[in-house]
């Protein structure tokens, strides 16, 4: 049966009643007044199947932005996202894309457009790193030559982490980070990540906690990976949340990289090429779900809880970086649990709540931004000292 809106005469508010014969009486949900229906009703069809659909992605999308203390998507269009992905580029922008950042280059706080961006460059990037592993991978086919090898493994490891830091990068509308500091981090940072986590490794082990399974390694890779972008990155000029979100995304790529690297090179030698190859290939493909993902994430929610502050331990006691840290933590377990479904689909779920969770933080970035953009457009402008006249 159709239900039907209702138009309240007393608070003129709009609710949807079931089915009721005209001059039948009703009572308004909200000011409880009663009244008798009006002759002529209009009919709410029932929603179609594309309709169901949205509305429960949309309550999925609410439940999980509430479980992580963020507010829910507003505004956001997935179509609108990609839109500039195929659209005609010249070199000259993608060079001026990237010269951002330094002392000169960035762009003052009212040149900076606050609304979603729309990230191109980073599929350029992929087709390009793309076909140069292809390039490798043709070449191996055919001449088995074991120079090759670490070309092919090095490019193959780099291709979607790179791509996905493009993609960060230019998430980060405030421009105040330069490819530079990003390259830096990356390398530099996803280096003494991996070296954090085997000393964390170690501590486990040491305190023979094996019984926590899948638990460990998000115990010990995710602040791995926070604690080396501490050591690295502290600086009050970048105080942003979109910042945090780059900062945690660069280590996350230098360590999903070079781990990936290093079972494409176990499997190479413990197995076959074939096996190889085909690490390359899967972690290539899931890489944007996993530890890009989850330290992106996590570093966000602690540049969020900073402010303008340096960094105390005490701050990782807040709960706007808790709620963030256990789903990171959570999502990195059942990442690596024994639970399977087909088709990778254990993989892609989990990294749907990590991207819902991003997306919730872009938003909130996006937010800072545009409070900032308001505050410093209501301050009064500074006046120039008067000089002194001359005695």
């Amino acid at each position: 049966m159709d239900t039907y809106q209702i138009t309240c005469p007393g608070c003129h508010g709009q609710f949807q009643g079931a089915p009721v014969l005209a001059g039948a009486d009703v009572v308004c949900p909200s000011c409880r007044l009663q009244f008798k229906a009006p002759t002529l009703l209009t009919p709410i069809p029932a929603p179609d199947a594309a309709s169901q659909v949205r509305g429960f992605a949309g309550k999925l999308v609410g439940h999980i932005t509430h479980l992580a203390g963020e507010d829910g998507l507003e505004g956001f269009n997935v179509k609108q996202l990609f839109s500039e992905v195929f659209s005609r580029h010249t070199s000259q922008e993608v060079e001026d894309y990237f010269t951002v950042g330094t002392s000169r280059t960035t762009p003052g706080l009212d040149a900076v457009d606050p609304s979603w961006p729309r990230p191109w460059v980073f599929f350029r990037t992929f087709v390009g790193a793309l076909l140069v592993y292809l390039g490798f991978l043709l070449a191996w086919n055919q001449f088995n030559n074991m120079n090759l090898i670490p070309g092919l493994i090095m490019v193959g490891s780099f291709a979607v982490p790179l791509a996905m830091l493009i993609f960060f990068f230019e998430i980060n509308v405030r421009q105040n980070v330069s490819l530079y500091q990003v390259v830096r981090l990356t390398f530099a940072g996803g280096v003494l990540a991996l070296v954090l986590t085997c000393v964390l490794y170690s501590v486990t082990d040491a305190l023979n906690v094996q019984w926590l399974g899948a638990l460990i390694p998000g115990l010990a890779e995710e602040p791995g990976k926070l604690l080396g972008l501490l050591l690295i990155v502290n600086s009050l000029r970048h105080r942003h949340i979109l910042n945090g979100l780059l900062f945690g995304a660069a280590i996350g790529a230098g360590f999903a990289a070079f781990e990936s690297a290093g079972y494409a090179l176990r499997s190479g030698l413990q197995d076959s090429d074939t096996m190889m190859k085909h690490t390359i290939m899967i972690r290539g493909l899931l890489a944007p779900f996993g530890h890009i993902a989850w330290t992106a994430m996590c570093a966000a929610a602690l540049w969020k809880v900073m402010g303008t502050a340096r960094f105390q331990f005490s701050m990782l006691k807040d709960h706007r970086f808790l709620r963030i840290f256990a789903f990171a933590v959570a999502l990195h377990a059942l990442w690596d649990c024994s639970l399977d479904l087909p088709f990778y689909g254990k993989y892609l779920l989990l990294g749907l709540v990590a991207w819902i969770i991003i997306l919730a933080l872009i938003q909130d970035g996006l937010k800072q931004l545009r409070r900032e953009k308001e505050a410093a457009a209501a301050a009064p402008p500074a006046t120039a000292p008067v000089a002194a006249p001359n005695s």
